[in-house]
């Protein structure tokens, strides 16, 4: 007996037709759940280097359905992107641009197969639809979130100015080896320094880094406004944080439902991450640390572009399937 793949239509609330592959294994798994795998932007349902096929493969030999599906206005989709900057585009995502579309794929999947709990997993801003989504509709039991943003972009925000410690030191290191002469991609990069086409503001920042660290005598105090670490409340920090993250993720901890998070460590948003929100929010992660999972994977990209950073980042997702959910408390009850 053969996998089923099945092409899907749909419509989304504004009657757009959305456009899909429905996955169904020949034997089902324990776990009654289907596995939404949400588009990260403009590589649709497929994903960088095909990415989601190789994740649906995986996960429907472990007897997941996995639905993919394109958001409006991308790919298959019927529908229009107003953005003229791919910037203006992941910024409207990581406000949840996309989340109605992913609650009405979930309605859709529910009338016609009867299914009511629902695992999301998406690289970048599919990941961070699925955590969106999950803070409107408990129906999504867990999430399965690559290299997920904690950042708002946009054509308006210079992201130069909110880098972390850690990027700048890696970006002052990059222009040092200017002086590697012997080397053909120094003389491109002077070519571009010369050439008016360097980013000047963010090459002075990394370099001043380090004489800014040494005058800095005591800890800044916290911004007006940052979040205290209750699930809900927004973080209004003079930076480019996205204020909609924390609430996010911390309501769905405190609901006791899982989150595998997986980074590359090359990653800028790994840095982000960690710094961002997990140094602002720490006391209450720890409250939940067994509801999530942050895991690593040495060397990779965004994207995990070559096999062997695919095949941890799978290995890693499918075991963490594979231990199932915890059982879940009531919204907003307080676990001792």
């Amino acid at each position: 007996m053969t996998n089923d793949v099945i092409p899907v239509t749909f419509p989304n609330k504004n009657g757009e037709r959305l456009v899909g592959v429905l996955h169904r294994p020949a034997h089902a798994g324990p776990d009654d759940a289907a596995i939404l795998l949400l588009s990260p932007g403009v590589k649709m349902r497929v994903a960088p280097h095909r990415l989601y096929n190789k994740m649906t493969e995986r996960f429907v030999a472990l007897g997941y359905t996995v639905l993919r599906f394109d958001f409006h206005g991308l790919g298959d989709s019927a529908g229009e992107a107003p953005d003229r900057l791919l910037a203006d585009l992941y910024g409207a995502t990581q406000v949840g641009r996309y989340v109605d579309d992913t609650l009405v794929a979930m309605d859709w999947m529910q009338r016609t197969y009867g299914t009511s709990r629902f695992i999301a997993a998406g690289l970048c801003g599919g990941a961070l639809t699925g955590l969106l989504a999950a803070q409107k509709d408990p129906r999504i039991a867990s999430l399965v979130a690559l290299s997920i943003p904690v950042i708002l972009d946009g054509s308006n925000i210079d992201a130069s100015r909110y880098m972390t410690p850690t990027q700048l030191r890696g970006t002052r290191s990059r222009y040092l080896k200017k002086f590697r002469l012997w080397e053909p991609e120094v003389w491109r990069s002077w070519k571009r320094f010369f050439s008016m086409q360097s980013h000047y503001s963010l090459i002075l920042r990394s370099l001043a880094q380090p004489m800014a660290e040494r005058l800095k005598s005591r800890p800044a105090p916290p911004a007006a406004g940052q979040n205290d670490g209750r699930p809900g409340a927004v973080n209004t920090a003079q930076d480019n944080t996205n204020p909609h993250f924390a609430p996010a993720f911390l309501r769905m901890l405190s609901t006791s439902r899982r989150v595998l998070l997986v980074f590359a460590e090359t990653d800028r948003l790994l840095w982000d991450f960690q710094v961002k929100f997990l140094q602002r929010h720490q006391a209450e992660t720890d409250r939940y640390k067994e509801c999530y999972e942050l895991h690593i994977v040495p060397r990779a990209n965004h994207i995990f572009s070559f096999s062997e950073w695919q095949e941890e980042m799978l290995d890693r997702a499918c075991l963490w399937l594979e231990r199932g959910a915890p059982v879940p408390v009531s919204a907003g009850a307080t676990r001792r």
